[in-house]
């Protein structure tokens, strides 16, 4: 039997004339709708939008955001909590009403508003602290994350030049920072560690493009289709990351990740819990021989005695909340693991000891997650996902919220 070609000419221009009327009802829906446009942009893109200070802010149109661009439900009127952070406060990989600052308004019957947004510090905060005050809190809590607050911050200060009165007035501190930033700039190091190695442009982080092929670089930068299909690819790739401690395949398909990527990835498996750790890349973020990090825990230190002055100021109650990493959380049964590892743990203890001995030097309240988080991986279920996504899952952030709940009701 020969091959038609008259009827595929005719399939083909059908599927293309098909393509052609999808694309254009998605552009003019794109053109009316800004939740479409949000859509239908890279989950970045979306997910943001530009701000000369702090790089970026929360997009309003965003799913899941409010008018402000705070992933809420709603902007009160008042807030009897607000809550400051990054990405491991905001929830990311669980629902917003799974994200500890929603928790605890569960457990204490008050009005949180949620703050904080992916790649902030306490450096960040500052800038919007009048924003959160207008709220009239009763209290401000502040979150620090030990995984890349410190790298944050820096950066923020160093690279971005704001807020440099945050950074140290030594001379021979700031030309050691200088030096290694010329010889190795730190976000290139940093951001090769979070990649894993892989070559791809800051430019193109989300995109699923091939170099130097023009006709895929124009699909992905003008298709409405290609955009859809990279939305719908990052949604389910999303859901599959927020599995929690599913047996089976998932952590099959953990541990295949990892050995594909043997040189940043560990997969652990003991003590009834297993997950994938990534401490090369928490290293190069946590790790206090490199003077920018040193110098990025002393920004991140000096915008904490800064805000609980504003806080002091305003009569507002000012509260730290020590997010650890996975991998500390861990180590009480993680056994014998690569030397990355343990150096993470051991800069991550010293930057820890640093923090509260500065807070309580100070009078600055705080709490420290990592018993919580200890006590619910020794209970299960695990706190953390199976895979190498270093933010705590639903159960991770109950703990953290139980945490700070316990804190604040010892003070009632």
């Amino acid at each position: 039997m020969g091959i038609d070609r008259k009827r595929i000419g005719f399939s083909l221009v059908l599927v293309l004339l098909i393509a052609l009327a999808l694309e254009g009802a998605l552009s003019g829906l794109a053109r009316v709708s800004p939740r479409v446009h949000a859509l239908l942009a890279s989950p970045w893109e979306s997910y943001t939008v530009p701000d000369a200070r702090l790089g970026h802010r929360p997009n309003p149109d965003f799913p899941g955001h409010d008018a402000r661009g705070f992933r809420n439900p709603r902007v009160p009127g008042k807030a009897d909590i607000v809550v400051l952070g990054d990405s491991q406060t905001y929830g990311t990989g669980v629902e917003m009403t799974q994200a500890w600052p929603s928790r605890l308004s569960e457990l204490t019957g008050k009005t949180v508003y949620n703050m904080a947004f992916g790649g902030y510090a306490p450096a960040h905060a500052l800038y919007y602290w009048d924003e959160a005050a207008a709220f009239h809190p009763d209290l401000v809590i502040g979150a620090v994350y030990a995984g890349n607050d410190y790298f944050d911050d820096f950066d923020l200060v160093y690279n971005r030049g704001q807020l440099v009165e945050l950074g140290t007035p030594a001379p021979a501190v700031r030309k050691t920072v200088r030096d290694a930033e010329r010889a190795l700039p730190l976000a290139e190091y940093v951001g090769k560690m979070f990649v894993m190695g892989d070559d791809v442009p800051a430019s193109q982080g989300w995109t699923l493009q091939a170099a130097g092929a023009a006709p895929v670089e124009w699909l992905t930068c003008h298709s409405r289709l290609y955009a859809l299909a990279r939305r719908a690819r990052y949604v389910w790739e999303s859901r599959g990351r927020s599995e929690t401690a599913k047996p089976g395949n998932s952590w099959e398909r953990a541990v295949a990740f990892a050995h594909e990527h043997p040189d940043f990835c560990q997969p652990f498996d003991g003590g009834g819990a297993h997950t994938l750790f990534t401490s090369r890349y928490r290293l190069a973020a946590l790790d206090q021989s490199d003077p920018r990090i040193r110098e990025g825990l002393w920004i991140t230190l000096r915008a904490l005695a800064r805000a609980h002055e504003l806080a002091d100021a305003s009569g507002i109650r000012f509260l730290v909340v020590l997010i650890p990493t996975k991998e500390s959380v861990f180590e009480t049964i993680a056994g014998d693991q690569p030397d990355s590892y343990r150096r993470l743990v051991e800069n991550e203890a010293l930057a820890r000891r640093a923090t509260t001995a500065f807070l309580e030097e100070r009078r600055i309240e705080h709490v420290d997650a990592l018993a919580a988080l200890r006590a619910r991986l020794a209970a299960g279920p695990q706190p953390y996902a199976l895979d190498h996504d270093g933010h705590p899952n639903e159960h991770g952030h109950r703990a953290i919220a139980e945490a700070v709940a316990r804190r604040l009701d010892s003070e009632e």
